[in-house]
């Protein structure tokens, strides 16, 4: 493709910009994907340090959660050969050295959190059965092999039919979410508004919590399948870039105000005690309250709610992880098998079977993985999202008309301060 074609004017007018019902589908896979576990932990960890941390917080995502993944997509979208997944993009970008480098911490930052999410929702559905419907204790293979080949069966149908499985589960999902904040409004605290807190212990609980914030917002991986899906069916870079651009506001929109309502009605309906109490027992926010005496509705929609924002979470890593593991793989074939033609379809099928896998084994094991994703995950999450995209953006030249040095430079001083965080927290 020509850099003739790549620069087309943005003036012209162009039938790809109008709303679309695969828009939607997009838009709600990167809210379903920034909907997980995170967010069910953020209230414990952000609330206990006081209202001003919170605040600060809440401040930041906004700008944080769109310009990050915005120009990790503009990145994804300015690939010289639109089917190039996103291995080969970075390899052309940054040279083959890099690039293995930067897919082995792309894959360190997304495979352990599938594993996790794996293990989360085998737990929460063998808790449901014999907790809220009486069954004897089920075979615990039995059952993550069945939500294995559930979850990995979604991903062999048609771009559509995933999108559309998105729009169905992501919606419900944040209507109650919102419900659920909207419902403690009630049983809010004014006291927590004017809980003192000292500068060094807001400072504190801000960076401590940080890499908790990016984990919750965090949907860079559908970035590169959702760019590559509009650069395909789009030759005009630019014209993919506003199309692209105005769904991650809108996403970013949405999960910004669910995610801060939720946390800030979260931390306003528990005391103090709850909140350092949760975070000593490692409890997520909805535990808590429906561990509260005589709140049975809450123990009875706990189970789905988490079951859905872990299911959705899984979908858009899983989106990531194969992309990842299939540009590995290929890798991998041209580096022992030089001359050796592997086709795409071959390739995609391995990784099918070793991710699913690797699921099943670490879900029937409950593997205790959180220990590896609070030494590996945290950074590594941080250089894809505010490091990587910045240095594409100022390596791409198509992208040049895209750079904003304040905007820029705020990524780099937050990635900066999530490293930090992580660093921090490990010492304590």
């Amino acid at each position: 493709m020509s850099d003739q074609s790549l620069e087309s004017s943005i003036g012209e007018p162009d039938v790809h910009l109008r709303w679309t019902a695969k828009d939607t589908g997009w838009m709600f896979s990167h809210i379903g994907t920034g909907i997980g576990a995170g967010l069910l932990y953020l209230p414990i960890n952000a609330g206990i340090g006081g209202f001003w941390p919170l605040l600060l917080m809440a401040l930041i995502s906004g700008p944080m959660v769109y310009f990050t993944h915005r120009t990790l997509t503009r990145f994804c979208l300015a690939s010289r050969h639109p089917g190039n997944d996103f291995s080969a993009h970075v390899e052309d970008t940054f040279g083959s050295s890099v690039s293995k480098w930067l897919m082995l911490v792309c894959f360190l930052s997304m495979f352990p959190v599938l594993l996790l999410y794996t293990i989360g929702i085998s737990n929460v559905t063998v808790s449901f059965l014999v907790n809220q419907l009486d069954w004897a204790e089920p075979s615990r293979s039995l059952i993550v092999f069945l939500l294995v080949v559930a979850m990995v069966g979604a991903f062999l149908g048609t771009e559509q039919r995933l999108l559309s499985l998105f729009r169905r589960m992501v919606f419900p999902l944040t209507i109650v979410l919102l419900g659920i904040a909207v419902y403690l409004i009630p049983q809010w605290q004014m006291d927590y508004l004017m809980q003192p807190v000292s500068l060094q212990k807001g400072a504190e609980t801000f960076l401590l919590t940080l890499p908790v914030l990016v984990f919750s917002f965090y949907h860079a991986p559908v970035c590169s399948t959702f760019a590559r899906s509009y650069r395909q069916e789009n030759p005009d870079l630019h014209a993919c870039i506003r199309k692209t651009d105005s769904i991650h506001m809108r996403s970013a929109s949405i999960l910004l105000v669910i995610t801060m309502f939720f946390v800030f009605s979260c931390v306003m309906a528990l005391t103090p005690e709850q909140l350092a109490q949760a975070k000593a027992e490692n409890l997520p926010t909805l535990s808590v309250l429906a561990n509260q005496p005589g709140n049975r509705f809450f123990s009875t929609i706990t189970p789905l709610i988490a079951f859905v924002a872990i299911m959705t979470s899984f979908f858009g890593f899983f989106l990531g992880v194969i992309e990842l593991m299939n540009g590995l793989l290929s890798q991998g074939f041209r580096s022992f098998r030089p001359g050796k033609v592997v086709s795409a379809g071959h390739v995609h099928r391995v990784s099918l079977f070793i991710i699913a896998l690797s699921c099943w084994v670490a879900g029937v094991g409950n593997w205790s993985v959180l220990g590896i994703m609070e030494a590996v995950v945290a950074p590594m999450m941080a250089i894809i999202i505010f490091f990587l995209p910045i240095a594409g953006l100022y390596r791409v030249k198509q992208l040049q008309r895209y750079r904003k040095p304040f905007w820029d430079l705020f990524a780099l001083g937050v990635g900066t301060l999530v490293v930090i965080g992580f660093v921090i927290s490990q010492l304590l």
